[in-house]
């Protein structure tokens, strides 16, 4: 399957022959690094230093949500292209959200902004039903925002209440329903839409379940699609006379993430393109990311048959990384599937007939690196792309618009290379896709900087180790399973060298920029940036990359209820020996007294890092280091599945479940359990999952 492409798309292949011919001269004529061992670690020095500085300059009882703070984001976009936008004076056509301002912005056909209001905090979807109302939804309200154009304004109208949600991720409408995805609870809620157009909308109850960390839906006549993170999965299912959901008919997992998909029913069944990594276990052999390319994939789902696999494109073959954009259409007697990579400046347009042959006719199309979401324009897309705030043109050469002007509080040019770094092919830009090698991104692994629910092999001995979020690394120290890199100096040098092993590339390079012109949008002047200063890119941008709000305990007021409070007490007892309640995990003297507890955790920072900075023996075995594993920190556990350093615990439930304790000595797995251990109670196991929630 990874050589299929190279035999179909001729075109293609000569171009991207002549792109790797390029970038391997480039790398070639490059010299190699003369930079001695302790060159390196002098630079290293320097650069742990300007961490110190950092650290202690930093209040980290106050330090907003990244999202807030790297510019305003923009997220999602629809189109405005039917009644009554389409008799508008206000010459509005696109609809957006600005995720960082928690704004929705109206734009016109030059993408300048006509409108911006209110939206729910941290809105992360939205949507346009046929009769032109438009439906957003924030992680941290529980309501659906509603909107409709009046003489020529656009107006709130009042939310649909949600108050049995969670942390509302996604949501779409059509002519019957509204579903919303709930990404905290694993679960669907939907109204009929009749229900909710007129007067004060019934509330929606959130009560059907699905698969777990549902991110992304999409609606067809007959089928609901739900994706989903931590499953890798996408859950295909039936919907009632009313458009609601009613059960799953069918389920597409892989061995690894999907970023996102498209789905189109025709002739009978569904066609489903999804965006996602590789789909086959990561191997670590020798250290090396290996089987980690981006993959697009088309499937045929057909009633009464199991889902049936069209086609696989690595698409990291053709520069193209991280696929979260994929638009399918039916065109010219065929069909043609439009796919935008959040971490490369290409983009793909496959055409293939689905009735016969499905293997796909491939031409790579120009692009810009951070696309999350596209909506069609007479030529060609429009993406909202919050990696450059901004909104871009893909017709051709991409043309950038600002999302707004910049603000004090928005990212420097440092900040924004070392978030291209994160996110884009940048930190290894000659690696090869050949045999186990792959062409990756962070996010591969780190959906959005937190995790993708995988369990992998770590390529030592028989461990075992799921993958982390990397927000909150700067006061999150030492990190990773071994605790090996004991500073963020350390994890930004190293990242450098897992980005590049297994490829004839000296980790300590220097960049040029003008390989990738996108760096000029982002501010970046400079023609060549030293090794040190792409460290030091790293280090800025990693140094603000905080936590967001915790939907659970976003909420007025500072006070615990009494189940809550509990459940504090029981996790002072049991937990806090070694998940201590330290706004710096390395500092003692940062640790929040108990009776202050409520406030940290209520606030919207939620600052306190759950750990204390050591190893500990705790039952998880096979134990990554003599002295145990790194104690990880509990700050936002929504986002974490599964838990433990192996995975093992697929809820939090269940963690709590397999605890035994006595004097001194407390294990999370039964590894090294006694009969004279104790379980926890049930009742003490529900208050804490209480607090747990919270944190």
């Amino acid at each position: 399957m990874r050589r299929a492409l190279l035999l179909i798309a001729l075109f293609s292949l000569g171009a991207c022959k002549e792109a790797e011919r390029s970038r391997r001269a480039s790398s070639a004529a490059r010299p190699a690094s003369s930079a001695q061992p302790a060159e390196i670690a002098a630079a290293l020095a320097t650069l742990r230093t300007e961490e110190a500085a950092i650290l202690a300059r930093t209040d980290f009882a106050r330090r907003p949500p990244s999202s807030r703070a790297l510019g305003p984001n923009p997220y999602a976009i629809v189109g405005l292209t039917g009644a009554p936008w389409s008799n508008a004076a206000s010459g509005v056509r696109y609809a957006a959200l600005l995720r960082g301002d928690s704004r929705l912005v109206l734009l016109n056909d030059a993408l300048a902004e006509v409108a911006s209001l209110p939206a729910p905090r941290s809105p992360h979807s939205l949507a346009v039903a046929p009769g032109g109302r438009l439906y957003v939804v924030g992680e941290l309200e529980r309501r659906v925002a509603r909107y409709v154009l009046r003489a020529g304004q656009v107006v709130e109208e009042a939310p649909i209440p949600a108050p049995s949600v969670t942390a509302p991720r996604a949501v779409a409408v059509d002519q019957r329903a509204l579903v919303l995805a709930d990404f905290g609870a694993d679960a669907l809620g939907a109204l009929p839409l009749g229900a909710a157009t007129a007067g004060e909308p019934p509330a929606l109850a959130v009560d059907v379940p699905t698969c777990r960390g549902p991110f992304r839906l999409a609606l067809g006549e007959r089928f609901l699609g739900v994706l989903c993170l931590f499953d890798h999965a996408l859950s295909l299912v039936e919907r009632d006379d009313q458009g609601l959901p009613a059960r799953e008919a069918a389920r597409i997992t892989h061995d690894g993430p999907f970023w996102g998909f498209s789905l189109l029913e025709s002739q009978g069944g569904v066609l489903v393109a999804l965006g996602g990594v590789e789909d086959r276990p990561l191997d670590r052999r020798d250290k090396v990311f290996g089987y980690v390319d981006s993959f697009v994939y088309l499937y045929r789902l057909e009633p009464g048959r199991p889902p049936s696999r069209l086609f696989a494109v690595n698409t990291s073959a053709l520069g193209v990384l991280t696929p979260k954009v994929l638009k399918l259409e039916e065109r010219d007697q065929g069909f043609r599937l439009t796919v935008f990579g959040y971490g490369s400046d290409k983009g793909l347009e496959l055409r293939f007939d689905a009735r016969g042959p499905a293997e796909p006719r491939v031409t790579v199309v120009p692009s810009i690196p951070g696309c999350s979401d596209a909506a069609p324009r007479a030529s060609g897309f429009v993406c909202a792309n919050p990696l450059l705030d901004a909104f871009v043109e893909l017709a051709g050469v991409p043309v950038l618009h600002a999302a707004r002007p910049p603000e004090p509080r928005d990212p420097n040019a440092r900040e924004r290379l070392g978030e291209a770094l994160f996110f884009t092919n940048l930190m290894a830009p000659d690696a090869s896709s050949d045999g186990r090698l792959s062409r990756f991104t962070c996010e591969t692994c780190h959906f959005e900087g937190g995790t993708d629910g995988r369990v992998h092999h770590s390529g030592r001995d028989d461990i075992r180790v799921s993958t982390r979020p990397l927000f909150g690394l700067l006061n999150g120290a030492p990190h990773f399973s071994r605790a090996h890199d004991r500073d963020l100096t350390a994890v930004c040098h190293n990242e450098f060298t897992v980005a590049n092993r297994g490829n004839p590339v000296d980790p300590w390079f220097t960049l040029r920029t003008d390989r990738f012109p996108f760096l000029a949008s982002a501010g970046v002047v400079d023609s060549l940036i030293a090794p040190l200063d792409l460290r030091r890119a790293l280090l800025a941008f990693l140094s603000r990359f905080s936590h967001e709000e915790n939907p659970s305990a976003a909420r007025t007021g500072s006070r615990f209820t009494d189940r809550e409070l509990a459940g504090a007490h029981v996790f002072r007892e049991r937990c806090a020996g070694c998940h201590a309640a330290r706004l710096i995990a390395t500092d003692p003297t940062t640790a929040v007294p108990f009776e202050r507890w409520p406030e940290r955790v209520l606030s919207p920072e939620g600052p306190i890092v759950w750990s204390r900075g050591e190893y500990a023996r705790t039952g998880v075995l096979p134990y990554v280091d003599p002295k145990g594993t790194r104690i990880p920190s509990l700050r936002r556990l929504y986002l974490k599945r599964p838990y433990l350093t192996r995975g093992s615990a697929p809820t939090l439930g269940e963690l709590l479940s397999a605890v035994r304790f006595s004097d001194g000595e407390f294990l999370h797995a039964g590894g090294e359990a006694r009969g004279d251990m104790t379980a926890l109670e049930p009742d003490e196991r529900a208050r804490l999952l209480d607090f747990l929630r919270l944190l």
